[in-house]
């Protein structure tokens, strides 16, 4: 049994710079996978922060035109782990995990009743990282300091999914820090390149009929080329990509680097899914990557 010590997966998309440019109106809507926010002290005065810290962000990359395909539950894994789970069991190519830490307040209330309470102005920060499940990649990090604001506890205790909330003056500082973040991801996956997988494959006249998961929903058109793509990178029962483990251990064989196996072209398109013409002469298998060019 061999051990390689290996580094993330080279990027895909230096397969495609030959190829010709893309049109300068991008219409893909990319899937995601959100966490909700990780809160190593979460604050005791606002119920269910982590699950609308979430919710509040999905409803901007929705907007943005971008598909958030399932929302998990926060994780304390810093690697890449549940990208590549996220990839594998959704479908879904980019991961977007948010910690939020420093939210709660200090201080305490006055005992004299002619006295004001000593509490600190309450801010905190909200950070967020993207990561790129068909690569094995990390695109960007962002740390957001929240503006400081009244530090005051909620009494009663106030739910973090209501207006109330949202409209306090704390609840308006984190919910800027969202926005920023909201814009940090959207800037990032604008015009980056459509990626899925394939489903299945059927071998007819001369060519293979290829079904992937990409659709109309998706931003996918009937004129759009492909390029297929063999991963080359083992993973587990779980379909995670052992490269992002530091050590590992294979009996696979030397790990290989992305392959082109060549060009496809839309011959159904449904809503979720299509089915694309691969006339090349390369074994496509299901799991093989297709990128729209």
């Amino acid at each position: 049994m061999r051990r390689f010590v290996v580094a993330l997966l080279p990027s895909l998309f230096a397969m495609a710079a030959a190829l010709p440019a893309q049109a300068e109106e991008c219409t893909a809507s990319h899937r995601i996978v959100i966490s909700e926010a990780q809160i190593g002290h979460e604050p005791g005065d606002i119920l269910g922060l982590p699950a609308a810290i979430a919710d509040r962000l999905e409803r901007r990359l929705a907007e943005g035109g971008h598909q958030v395909v399932k929302v998990i539950s926060p994780t304390r894994s810093r690697g890449l782990e549940p990208t590549m789970d996220a990839f594998s069991r959704h479908g879904a190519p980019y991961f977007l995990r948010l910690v939020a830490s420093d939210l709660g307040t200090e201080g305490r209330p006055s005992g004299i009743v002619l006295l004001p309470d000593r509490y600190a102005p309450r801010g905190g920060q909200l950070a967020a990282t993207l990561d790129d499940g068909a690569q094995g990649a990390r695109l960007d990090a962002w740390r957001i300091d929240l503006s400081t604001a009244n530090g005051k506890p909620f009494s009663p205790e106030i739910a973090a999914d209501s207006t109330r909330f949202w409209e306090s003056d704390w609840g308006q500082s984190l919910d800027a820090a969202i926005e920023t973040v909201a814009q940090n991801v959207l800037d990032t996956l604008e015009c980056r390149p459509l990626v899925g997988r394939v489903l299945s494959t059927e071998s007819r006249g001369g060519g293979t009929d290829l079904r992937i998961d990409l659709g109309r929903a998706d931003g996918l058109a009937a004129s759009d080329r492909l390029i297929v793509i063999e991963p080359g990178v083992p993973t587990d029962s779980l379909g995670v990509n052992l490269l992002t483990r530091p050590v590992m251990e294979i009996t696979a064989g030397p790990v290989r680097e992305p392959i082109n196996l060549g060009e496809a072209r839309v011959t159904f398109l449904g809503e979720n899914d299509a089915t694309v013409r691969y006339q090349g002469t390369g074994s496509v298998e299901r799991g093989d990557l297709v990128q729209v060019q």
